[in-house]
């Protein structure tokens, strides 16, 4: 079936040695493979949290776990926020027994990456406690708005818990769904079965990476918006602001979300307080402070292009004359010479494997089809 080859082509894409499995399809992935249309949500409230306990000493992943886990929570933190403008995330370290909340939740990519690293400079101990982390994570979730989805990202080394005798870890299951929480895992030792049930109980998934490639193909997976069951999400209209931007360049003033000096600032609409960054929210009044390229963007990531049909070396080209000349086929994003590609039906332009990769991967639009659009629009 489709699903099946798009298991098999995403297996072939990814280099992962003599070892690899063919996996099912990222939501990525089954949407640009004409999946059918599923309801995901714009706005996103996830706390990664990671496992710094003693389990992550093991080297099986160079350096050891512990600084690979710390690289690809940086990746990951950067890419998400850039593909969910409108998404907030947060920070859980779990080491020692406990979870620590380093970052509550945020749009600042800096930030993010700052508490990281602090935290990691403080090195893996101690023994891992799910029951804690999954109850900071319920604590931190569970006062954000309904029309957001709830989410917990789990970057897991160990192959024990320990919980608490008050708090068993098959008792989170129940208040997860409660609170309409997701709990995915993507794991670097085999599986928990009693974390795996929590995971299916609560919508999420439960991966075990085979090695370093595989672990980041997962995280790629979890960049785009999950399904929302009809109980999952509360839609109703948000009330945002659109803040102005305003340059201090004679004397910087210090912004009301950090209370340090900036040249650049944006004003709230509502109570005039002064924020260096957007997105976000208005330390003074709580009001969603975005803008319409934000909103533009986080709505495109919902709406994948179509995926380009493979060019066979031989065929007859239909492309338009801007991007073709003769037998001699250039890419119409790279203008570079064109030899195996890709061609939309839509516009029938031609692109090469890296400008494809671009197009569905960051740009989100097939620049072709712009321009068509473009040209239809002068004329008439």
């Amino acid at each position: 079936t489709s699903l099946a080859a798009a298991s098999a082509a995403a297996a072939a894409d990814t280099d992962l040695g003599p070892d690899s499995q063919v996996r099912p399809p990222t939501p990525r992935q089954h949407d640009q493979l004409g999946g059918s249309l599923a309801r995901r949500g714009m706005i996103r409230y996830v706390y990664l949290m990671v496992d710094m306990t003693d389990a992550a000493r093991q080297p099986d992943y160079k350096p050891r776990r512990h600084e690979f886990a710390v690289e690809a929570a940086k990746t990951f933190a950067n890419q998400f926020l850039a593909e969910n403008p409108l998404a907030e995330i947060g920070l859980g370290i779990l080491r020692a027994g406990t979870a620590e909340v380093r970052m509550l939740l945020g749009s600042s990519g800096e930030e993010f990456v700052e508490q990281l690293i602090t935290a990691a400079a403080e090195g893996p101990r101690g023994r891992m406690s799910v029951s804690s982390a999954l109850q900071r994570a319920i604590s931190g979730l569970g006062d954000t708005p309904p029309y957001g989805t709830r989410e917990v990202l789990l970057f897991f080394a160990s192959i024990t818990t320990a919980d608490p005798a008050e708090a068993p870890l098959e008792s989170m299951a129940v208040s997860l769904r409660k609170h309409r929480i997701r709990v995915s895992v993507v794991s670097m030792s085999p599986e928990m079965y009693a974390l795996k049930q929590v995971c299916t109980a609560t919508g999420g998934s439960y991966s075990v990476a085979l090695n370093s490639s595989h672990f980041r193909e997962i995280l790629h997976g979890h960049l785009a918006a999950p399904v929302c069951t009809a109980d999952a999400l509360v839609p109703k209209l948000v009330r945002m602001g659109f803040p102005r931007q305003v340059i201090e360049a004679a004397i910087p003033a210090a912004c009301a979300c950090h209370l340090k000096p900036q040249v650049r600032l944006f004003v709230c609409p509502q109570c005039d307080a002064r924020v260096c960054r957007v997105p976000g929210r208005c330390p003074t009044c709580e009001l969603p402070l975005a803008s319409a390229t934000l909103i533009a963007r986080g709505f495109r990531q919902l709406l994948p292009p179509a995926p380009f049909e493979p060019l066979v070396a031989s065929a007859s080209t239909s492309a338009p004359a801007s991007t073709t000349s003769g037998s001699d086929r250039r890419c119409c994003g790279c203008q570079l010479p064109l030899g195996v590609g890709s061609e939309c039906l839509q516009c029938n332009n031609h692109f090469c494997k890296s400008c494809d990769d671009f197009i569905h991967s960051m740009l989100r639009q097939c620049p072709g089809c712009l321009e068509s659009s473009a040209r239809q629009v002068s004329v008439t």
